[in-house]
């Protein structure tokens, strides 16, 4: 892989504007390469030859008009691929020679100008010398044949990043990855530091020399200057900002050891209170046994909890600790590849010299800081949550290479196959109903359809959110840092779509046996055992079928059902909002409820939940949670713009739900204009609010009209067509004004309608997924945000109180010195910082 691409692949996500410009070097260089032919051409083949001897130059013929009409990163090339063998094109490259010497020439690594002839054929021949005179060439394949092995090392720790995996990059450049990131760093700078040349320009004369080159070889250098100060600057601010996560993690560690101790001391009190109550004449054994029983210690439920914040917060510090290493050796590495495409082409050999020199210097490549805290963090990590055992805690700290991209192949083979035999199996189905239907056979074939049909729905949502994972994906939208998804543990977008396709297909075999069958008496049996296995694979506890990833969305789920009760992050109101869109399933709920409780009998005059006001309370559940949330978030925060305005938003999609509801049970004119009223502004204000505020658009002065200046997809024309069917199927409920319209007075047709209401729901959220996460991520990209902040347990203050505890401790002890065992203290109670 070619490294302008590898680049791309590694970086971090988030802080891709603060990598070196690589593209924007190459840029410079092949500017310095037509400004040199330029110079070496005549007048009269100067517009015939320049441009095809530049493409000779280049590897092919269309690079020139490539790069000058689009700067699209899949159109980036390099001239050098990423292998540890590679030394040089695998084709002649002419090294571009001044013919007239200019002062400081004799410093160039030519030893004579370039001659050419016309062969027979009528080919350019293009002869240069040997480089070997030159010290510094002599080192550069060396050093570009390590830095492949060093970054892709140091991309296991990249979990943020998205696009080729390490795995992948590894074997396309048939590399092995012995050494840790660190020995690696530390050897390639180790082996750049070798001699390389006696004559190296002081300060001065490579200032000097400078003025005396090309201009388009003094912004080359000047952009080199911009990107080491920008690379150097960014480094230093991230590592103390690590250095002070870790200096707070230590203070909260100092914490949790002392309150640990002070509940063991107060543990072994109790114990001896229980010890001398013991009479004489027990046996040994009851006593040995009643002594072990005693001497058994639990802390505390707020202490486990602080145990587990603390072990996560040191797993979040060690992961941002490797991105900053990653970010380090691929600045380092573009840095060099840079000045190798320099030298090869201008052949200034002291100038690249002295700024090789001055990476070598610079922070970035000399600091061992951050070497030092990742130490200190391992060895604090290994020493209390692995048992000393330093292969274990390793095997915790560091992100796993393959991520959740292993087996791809084989869930994509399982995927297709499951949903291509559950189609027919569906058609099947529908058609079998169709026929009991027309026949009467089953009475209540219509309430089964349509719980079917909200089984669907949710199962429809799934395999299209896979298909949202896919996008991001490639797209290089970190979603996993925006869920808050261990990023050592996790599901990719084929996994994702594997666990879809087999609820999928699990649901479609039920709904075929249910009807194809022909099951009169006691069909709705089938929804249960359907009800059943799905939840029972749901909710498992199992150690199988992706069980981490199952049991974060059951946590998930549990924080959005207690909102308010919780510190409201992105995954949370962003499985809100999804559940907003799944108000059907939720009205079915009411109508699976009443059909049981009536043994299935007589369900279209009993069951008529649409005329229901408890069935308007559970399809306005979801916007009611998302308003808790809102004003949860401006208890927090104490911002009314935005989380009230956003709350006003819920509250008045509630609004309508409520008279939507009167307008079906009470009817009337007057409810009918005042639904519809309500209707358009909420339709108006959620419109606005998808547009403006969860995806951002509309920037003023964007390059993009109407769109705004970043843009993670590449085709601006998506981000037009998903604006107009956000508008249209936020409108959608103008369908159901005319009760008789499109011949909808039927019970079964406006039924029909509902649910093909639902499904555009469920694909316009489909279609919001895509730009909410996109401006989302942008946001944190403008925060060079990749790492979180986890809420440590404890507050500064808390080591002021364990201080006294140990006062408190020696008073009593000293006080009851005459007792021959010892008194229980009273419990020191803190202020739980668990609150957050």
């Amino acid at each position: 892989m070619k490294f302008g691409k590898y680049l791309e692949a590694e970086q971090v996500p988030e802080w891709e504007k603060m990598y070196v410009s690589y593209r924007a070097l190459k840029r410079l260089v092949k500017k310095i390469a037509l400004a040199k032919e330029a110079r070496m051409a005549g007048p009269s083949e100067e517009k015939t030859s320049l441009l095809r001897r530049a493409s000779t130059y280049l590897g092919y013929s269309s690079m020139i008009s490539k790069d000058s009409s689009s700067s699209s990163p899949t159109r980036t090339t390099d001239s050098a691929t990423i292998s540890p063998t590679y030394v040089g094109p695998s084709t002649p490259t002419p090294v571009f020679a001044r013919t007239n010497p200019m002062p400081g020439s004799s410093t160039s690594c030519q030893g004579a100008p370039v001659q050419e002839e016309q062969n027979k054929n009528g080919k350019d021949i293009v002869e240069c010398c040997s480089n070997a005179s030159c010290s510094t060439c002599s080192h550069f394949n060396s050093i570009v044949s390590a830095t492949p092995q060093l970054a892709l090392s140091m991309s296991a720790a990249n979990s943020g990043k998205v696009g080729a995996t390490p795995t992948d990059l590894a074997h396309c450049a048939n590399i092995k990855l012995p050494m840790s990131a660190q020995d690696t760093f530390s050897e390639l700078v180790r082996r750049r530091k070798t001699p390389v040349a006696s004559d190296c320009v002081s300060l001065d004369e490579f200032k000097s020399e400078l003025k005396e080159r090309i201009p388009e070889e003094q912004d080359f250098f000047e952009r080199l200057e911009q990107e080491l100060a920008k690379v150097n600057d960014f480094y230093k601010q991230k590592q103390a900002l690590f250095q002070t996560r870790l200096d707070n993690i230590k203070k909260q560690q100092d914490i949790y050891d002392t309150m640990f101790g002070e509940e063991l001391e107060a543990s072994a009190l109790r114990s001896n209170i229980e010890r001398s109550r013991v009479t004489f004449n027990r046996t040994l054994t009851n006593s040995g046994s009643s002594r072990n029983k005693q001497h058994a210690f639990e802390p505390s439920a707020q202490l486990r909890a602080a145990k587990e914040k603390l072990k996560s917060a040191m797993l979040e510090i060690y992961r941002g600790m490797e991105l900053l290493k990653n970010y380090r050796v691929l600045c380092y590495t573009a840095f060099i590849k840079a000045l190798k495409k320099y030298q090869k082409t201008a052949g200034w050999c002291r100038g690249t010299d002295h700024f090789l020199n001055r990476v070598d210097g610079c922070y970035i490549a000399t600091s061992e800081r951050l070497n030092t805290m990742s130490a200190e963090l391992e060895g604090m990590y290994v020493a209390r949550y692995a048992g000393g055992s330093r292969s274990k805690g390793m095997e915790k700290l560091r992100v796993n290479a393959n991520g959740g991209s292993g087996g791809s192949p084989v869930c994509m083979f399982r995927s297709g196959l499951m949903l291509g035999t559950s189609v027919p199996l569906i058609v099947r189905a529908i058609y079998e109903a169709n026929l009991l239907s027309n026949e009467q056979r089953v009475p209540y074939h219509r309430q089964l359809l349509q719980l079917y049909g909200s089984i669907y729905l949710v199962l429809l949502f799934m395999i299209l959110f896979s298909l949202n994972i896919m996008a991001w994906t490639r797209a290089h939208i970190n979603y996993r840092f925006i869920f808050e998804v261990d990023p050592r543990d996790y599901l990719d977008s084929w996994q994702f779509l594997e666990i879809s396709s087999f609820f999928f297909f699990v649901a479609s075999v039920v709904f075929w046996v249910n009807f194809a069958l022909h099951i009169e008496h006691n069909s709705y049996i089938c929804i249960y055992v359907l009800l059943g296995v799905l939840f029972g694979l749901f909710l498992a506890p199992v150690n199988a079928f992706y069980w981490s990833s199952r049991r974060w969305l059951i946590k998930s789920l549990w924080r959005l059902l207690l909102s308010g009760f919780y510190r409201v992050e992105f995954r949370d109101f962003f499985l809100g909002d999804e559940m907003c869109s799944l108000t059907y399933t939720f009205s079915m709920l009411l109508m699976f409820g009443c059909a049981s409780a009536n043994h299935w009998t007589d369900l279209d005059d009993v069951c008529n939940t649409t005329q229901w006001w408890s069935n308007a309370a559970f399809l306005m559940l979801p916007n009611l949670l998302r308003l808790i949330q809102c004003i949860r978030r401006f208890r927090d925060s104490g911002d009314a713009f935005p989380h009230l305005a956003n709350g006003a938003k819920y509250l008045s999609t509630i609004i309508t739900i409520w008279l939507a509801s009167s307008n079906r049970i009470v009817g009337g004119t007057a409810w009918r204009s005042i639904w519809v009223a309500s209707a358009i502004v909420n339709s108006c204000f959620t419109s606005l609010w998808d547009l403006l505020m969860d995806w951002g658009l509309f920037e003023s002065r964007s390059k993009h009209r109407f769109l705004r200046s970043e843009l993670k997809f590449e085709r601006a024309w998506v981000y037009y067509v998903a604006i107009v069917v956000d508008v249209l199927l936020r409108f959608f409920w103008i369908t159901q004004i005319s009760p008789n319209f499109f011949s909808f007075g039927h019970k079964f047709h406006q039924a029909t309608m509902a649910y093909i209401a639902a499904v555009f729901e469920v694909v316009r959220r489909f279609s919001w997924n895509f730009f909410r996460v996109e401006n989302e991520h942008i946001s944190n990209c403008g925060q060079f945000r990749a790492t979180t902040d986890i809420p440590l347990p404890f507050n500064p203050s808390q080591a002021q109180d364990t201080k006294d505890i140990n006062v408190f401790q020696n008073e009593f002890e000293h006080d009851y010195s005459v007792i021959p065992v010892g008194s229980p203290r009273t419990p020191h109670t803190t202020s739980s910082p668990l609150g957050h």
